[in-house]
């Protein structure tokens, strides 16, 4: 087939080709639903597990009842370093990537204040703000495969299946009509433009080197105003309404390169840019009851995230051949589609947590958490804002059929020498996707650690956590693809420094 210029790409695209192509799918859902307090140094010294503990301002985010339980004024600081570390095997090679990021984790203010009748029930009220990071999307991820025997054109020409060959920008401009623009893909029949079955620019047989990069930013950060009430020092309530910010981005770059010379096409590139950004708003309510000075329970109810999001993203593709075209000597040839943006409502999974603590005098205590997430309850909803009849259909019943309800357990323990607090603790989260599906993964699991020093006034918290995990994901369609397994580490390390008046 004769190379000529690229077809002129259309300058604009109907809003509805996002929910096709680019964010807005089960993936989605689950990265905005994946969240965990991001806490103090004293809190993720016992792994978060603080739901019965209280007066600590990781409360707000896993019972907010727990605040009742200060005494005292106080206001915190939470600068935390975080080293993410993604070790991928794809085809038997194993590549690693690593991030780092300097944030703040938490930024409380506590205000307590003592019942104004001498002897009344109500012994105190406790009110305020916190800022917590409850998730981040700092990652950094390669996977390198060699002879490989599947190409991403493969999964463009099965896509441009039964659509002709002048429609196929205008059905596929984010992916397969930037491989027909780019001559990535040709008509089965090079005569007959009116065509709709189409074939990789590779012949049957031919192995390619591939490279695959995801960088992602981006972080979920809650702002939560709260109340919460001590009576008679046994029973404790809270309530907390919450600011929820999220903003994502990721660019995501696909290369392939054939390395036997006498195949035509010689490389590709891929490149997909994403920025998802969304605000909304939760609630959370608990209680706690002393039911002895050694033991108190809890029990608090987190209310779906409710969130408006919108996207922005495009894509490009690059081809590379070794034969000039004769037309006008050119090897290379580009196509990149119109800025797409979206909006649309996502709801996160409503969540429980159960709650218990053992506290052994003044010389330390013990703590577990139990939490409750039933991640089929996912939804996308349309956006008001937009007169768009497109409802998630598709996209509700594959989270309903994918997903799973989730139980996690945080255990903690910290113990008293004088003013220095040791601590350590554990965690454990299940994979939310369903046992027999593809996606299916190894459980996040948690161990912290940390150290501190308090005083009437003032306290010094360190504190660590080493997080591993595994997930699985595919380079193109899985029916031509093979499965990239990720083992992902993270390394948080939190400096609190609290000061009481």
């Amino acid at each position: 087939m004769e190379r000529t210029t690229p077809r002129l790409l259309h300058l604009a695209v109907l809003c509805s080709f996002a929910q096709l192509t680019m964010g807005q799918n089960e993936v989605d859902a689950l990265r905005f639903s994946s969240i965990t307090p991001g806490g103090t140094a004293r809190s993720i010294g016992l792994a978060n597990a603080f739901g019965a503990l209280g007066a600590d301002a990781v409360s707000v985010a896993i019972n907010p009842a727990g605040l009742g339980l200060y005494r005292n004024t106080e206001l915190s600081f939470t600068p935390a370093l975080e080293v993410n570390t993604v070790n991928s095997l794809y085809g038997g090679i194993t590549s690693t990537d690593v991030k780092s990021r300097f944030h703040f984790s938490n930024v409380a203010l506590i205000l307590n204040s003592p019942a104004e009748r001498a002897g009344s029930d109500w012994r105190s009220s406790t009110f305020g703000v916190v800022f917590d990071r409850q998730a981040t999307h700092h990652w950094g991820r390669q996977a390198v495969g060699r002879d490989v025997q599947t190409s991403i054109l493969d999964d463009f020409a099965w896509q441009a299946e039964g659509t002709r060959a002048n429609d196929l920008y205008d059905a596929f401009p984010f992916a397969a009509g930037l491989a027909y623009d780019t001559y990535g893909i040709d008509p089965l029949d090079p005569a007959d433009t009116l065509g709709t079955s189409y074939v990789p620019a590779l012949p049957g047989g031919s192995v390619v080197d591939q490279t695959m990069t995801i960088d992602s930013r981006g972080a979920t950060n809650n702002t939560s105003f709260f109340y919460s009430g001590n009576y008679m020092d046994k029973l404790y309530i809270g309530m907390s309404l919450g600011i929820v910010g999220y903003r994502y981005k990721h660019t995501r770059l696909h290369s392939e390169t054939v390395p036997d010379e006498s195949v035509d096409l010689k490389d590709l590139t891929y490149r997909e840019d994403l920025a998802i950004t969304g605000n909304g708003v939760e609630v959370k309510a608990g209680v706690i009851y002393r039911f002895h000075d050694r033991f108190r329970a809890g029990i608090a109810v987190h209310s779906p995230m409710w969130m408006t999001m919108n996207d922005a993203y495009n894509t490009s593709m690059n081809t590379t051949f070794r034969t000039p075209s004769q037309a006008d000597g050119r090897t290379s040839y580009s196509s990149a589609s119109p800025d797409g943006i979206f909006a649309y409502k996502l709801n996160s999974p409503l969540r429980a947590v159960l709650s218990a603590a053992y506290i052994a005098g003044e010389h330390g205590l013990v703590s577990v958490d139990y939490e409750y997430a039933d991640f089929t309850g996912m939804r996308f909803r349309p956006s008001t804002r937009l007169d768009d009849s497109y409802t998630f259909t598709a996209e509700n019943e594959v989270i309903s059929t994918v997903f799973r309800p989730v139980h996690s357990v945080r255990a903690g323990t910290e113990w008293r020498s004088g003013g220095w607090y040791f601590r350590m603790g554990w965690g454990f989260v299940p994979d939310a996707y369903r046992t027999t599906d593809f996606m299916h993964a190894q459980a996040t699991r948690t161990y912290a650690g940390g150290i501190g020093y308090r005083t009437a006034n003032l306290s010094v918290d360190l504190g660590a956590n080493y997080i591993q995990r595994n997930a699985n994901y595919y380079p193109y369609d899985p029916a031509f693809a093979n499965v990239i397994r990720e083992e992902r580490n993270t390394l948080r390390t939190l400096l609190t420094i609290a000061l009481r008046p």
